[in-house]
């Protein structure tokens, strides 16, 4: 959707928010979580102050409200539900970067692909392989999907401050469009799936999801510009991404669910850490 159909419209046609709904933080924007699942974005909408709800009959329901920080003034922050996979986070936060949203962590789930890391744990996106088609109409293959330097700074210091330095883990994420073709090796092409998937994992690929490439891809080709480093709270579109452990490449979603909520609770805290670390490195606050 474009500014001019929204000045048109004066709401984004998915999730049924206005500029105004994204305003905080002085000139920055609210702050924004993107969990795919909808309880997610509850649980996470639970921990605001002055809690405000957009309902929304595709499940991807907006909550607004402000985030009390350990070490700093209060936060405008908002959470919306993405759904799964790279098509509708591009939707999402197509219609929230219109609106103003210039802050975007996404708060997910994913698969390990290597042994060290085990369902529970924590995975920190310092980059993600293209294995998805949305990006590819915004950036050709060779372009790089990278979180921004400030994003990735905010989730290490959240990390710290949750206690969680021993269960996270930073590294290259696979962000593909199938699920059970390409990472579980289903159908005819189960082979050349499987082929594909261990090439990655001997790349040093460390786990497997499906929206982190399109998110980055689509927060760095927004109006790009060259900032330099002492150039905090600069209004550039920037995105990072943590995600909770939930299985293996080899499990075909049969997973412990204690293993899934203790990944959850997890990603959760250190999302919420990191969105006031973010905020102090920004120099914003509340507005």
């Amino acid at each position: 959707m474009s500014h001019k159909m929204l000045d048109v419209m004066k709401k984004a046609h998915h999730i049924q928010i206005t500029s105004e709904d994204v305003a905080g933080n002085a000139d920055l924007g609210r702050y924004v979580f993107l969990p795919g699942d909808p309880s997610r974005a509850e649980k996470i909408a639970g921990f605001f102050s002055d809690h405000r709800a957009i309902g929304n009959p595709r499940g991807h329901a907006v909550h607004i409200g402000t985030l009390a920080t350990e070490e700093g003034p209060p936060v405008d922050v908002m959470t919306v539900a993405t759904g799964i996979g790279s098509a509708s986070v591009e939707v999402i936060v197509s219609e929230l970067i219109d609106c103003g949203a210039r802050r975007l962590l996404r708060v997910g789930s994913c698969g390990s692909m290597v042994p060290e890391i085990t369902p529970g744990q924590v995975v920190i996106a310092t980059g993600a392989v293209r294995d998805e088609e949305t990006s590819r109409h915004y950036a050709p293959a060779e372009y790089p999907a990278l979180p921004h330097p400030e994003g990735l700074r905010a989730l290490a210091e959240g990390t710290r401050l949750a206690g969680l330095r021993d269960e996270t883990f930073f590294g290259i994420c696979h962000s593909k469009a199938s699920l059970y073709g390409r990472e579980f090796g289903r159908g005819p092409a189960a082979k050349a799936n499987t082929e594909y998937t261990d090439w990655l994992r001997r790349s040093g690929v460390i786990a497997s999801e499906m929206e982190a490439s399109a998110l980055y891809v689509l927060a760095s080709t927004h109006q790009p510009k060259a900032v330099p480093l002492s150039s905090h709270g600069d209004p550039t579109c920037r995105a990072a991404a943590v995600f909770g452990v939930f299985g293996t490449d080899d499990c075909n979603m049969v997973v412990d669910p204690e293993l899934v909520a203790l990944a959850e609770e997890r990603v959760i805290e250190i999302a919420l850490a990191a969105v006031g670390a973010w905020a102090r490195i920004d120099g914003a606050g509340g507005s």
